[in-house]
């Protein structure tokens, strides 16, 4: 259901049919895939069409920031080009666990998933740059995240027109940092259990401020018996994006909680109508 908190909110929903009748935020950067191969310093193991994808290792120097990165990617069979989907872990989990149980269900989709382990990684390296002390929406996660778009970039089969983002908790908390950080580079965005605090409370979740310069359609979820990260987030991140025109959906989810939400059934459904309705398929 839309929040009921949020009334307006169905007026968004209908700005949304007409954006996309009109292409509202089709304006993406139109670069194509690049010939010249992968970035140095990026290592694939394994076939990311296959059912448990390919795994690989980032390890550049590179605008004077030092990566170690490693995740995942799956791709779908074929050799067309294919939109993308990076998609971002939360607190304790890793590449390995839930962003790699979401990538099989969207690569069945027909996207390319790519994902990292970020700061606040468990059972996993937290790797660079950053440290476990730079949870969710920190620089160093943005930068993280930045850099699996140029990855995308040197795979050759990735329209670079039609790339979303997706995360639960604090990888949704990465998501909004990263959306708004680069309002121009996405197509698309929806997460699970996340949102927005106040400029004068810190945390690991984007200020209302990081928020305010994002500009990709974004669909929201979370669940109305959620105790690790209150509705209120994704409700005032649901303000901010209203304040400033930006098409999107918040969708409230009786009785689920914090875990129920990152892989429900009825929000997967939704993020793919979502994506389609922005031109991702």
């Amino acid at each position: 259901m839309i929040a009921p908190v949020m009334p307006r909110l169905m007026a968004v929903a209908i700005a949304a049919v007409l954006c996309a009748a009109i292409g509202c935020g089709d304006s993406k950067p139109s670069t194509q895939p690049s010939p010249a191969g992968p970035p140095a310093g990026f290592l694939l193991t394994g076939d990311p069409t296959s059912a448990n994808g390919a795994t690989w290792t980032y390890q550049p120097t590179t605008g004077g920031v030092t990566y170690d990165l490693q995740g995942i990617l799956f791709k779908p069979a074929g050799s067309r080009t294919f939109p993308a989907v990076i998609v971002s872990h939360g607190a304790g989990g890793n590449a390995n666990g839930y962003s790699r149980t979401v990538a099989r269900t969207m690569v069945a989709w027909g996207l390319v998933v790519i994902a990292t382990n970020y700061t606040h990684a468990g059972n996993a390296p937290v790797g660079s740059p950053g440290t476990s002390a730079d949870p969710g929406a920190s620089t160093a996660n943005i930068a993280r995240a930045r850099q699996l778009v140029e990855l995308l970039r040197g795979l050759g089969y990735v329209d670079m027109n039609r790339i979303a983002l997706h995360g639960h908790s604090m990888g949704a908390f990465v998501t909004a940092g990263v959306l708004g950080a680069y309002p121009d580079l996405f197509r698309a965005a929806s997460h699970t259990a996340g949102g927005t605090r106040p400029d004068s409370v810190p945390g690991a979740a984007p200020s209302d401020s990081q928020a305010a310069t994002i500009r990709t359609p974004y669909q929201l979820h979370h669940g109305d018996s959620d105790n690790v990260v209150a509705l209120l987030s994704d409700q005032r991140l649901a303000t901010v994006l209203f304040s400033h025109g930006v098409v999107h959906e918040l969708h409230v989810y009786q009785g689920a909680d914090h875990d129920d939400m990152s892989q429900n059934l009825v929000m997967l459904d939704r993020v793919r109508a979502w994506y389609t309705s922005k031109g991702i398929f």
